[in-house]
């Protein structure tokens, strides 16, 4: 009897660097984040393309400027790591171009793959089945810091995990 996939949400890549540039040539602007379509792309464990464990379904830009995800994780072994809280980070696999001086001249996505932990800042999984399973809290006396985001790198809860 085929298992029922595990429905997941997160962000594939933060948002870019306010003050623009890459941190790595691989990383993504703002416009390449609002045209990047993931749909049918691969989820992979951890960069593995003999270790296929779903699919993405979309992607799209989130209010924040990063880039979101919705995929399907399909297989068994998958599903229960995802859920045991072990392979909750998202890693983006991106390809690219070079011309002769070793400049970027066309970046793609090849892939998603679920992973430990994403060497982007906040590339987790935030979602699964419908309910929230990562956020983070912000305290500041500003404002602006005052705010709950939904995802970011200062106090993690993760919820049914008992740690944080």
């Amino acid at each position: 009897m085929p298992t029922k996939p595990l429905s997941i949400r997160g962000v594939a890549h933060p948002p870019p660097q306010r003050r623009g540039g890459r941190a790595n040539q691989a990383d993504l602007t703002r416009a390449e984040i609002d045209t990047t379509n993931l749909a049918g792309k691969p989820l992979l464990c951890e960069h593995d393309h003999g270790d296929r464990v779903g699919t993405v379904l979309a992607s799209w830009q989130g209010r924040d400027g990063s880039l979101r995800i919705a995929a399907n994780v399909e297989s068994a072994s998958a599903i229960a790591a995802v859920r045991r809280g072990e392979m909750r980070g998202l890693s983006l696999g991106t390809a690219m171009t070079l011309d002769g001086n070793g400049n970027v001249a066309y970046r793609g996505q090849e892939e998603l793959s679920i992973c430990e932990e994403g060497k982007r800042p906040g590339t987790w999984i935030d979602t699964m089945d419908g309910r929230a399973c990562h956020t983070v809290a912000c305290f500041s006396k500003s404002a602006a810091g005052a705010r709950t985001h939904a995802l970011g790198a200062l106090e993690m809860i993760w919820f049914g995990l008992g740690r944080k």
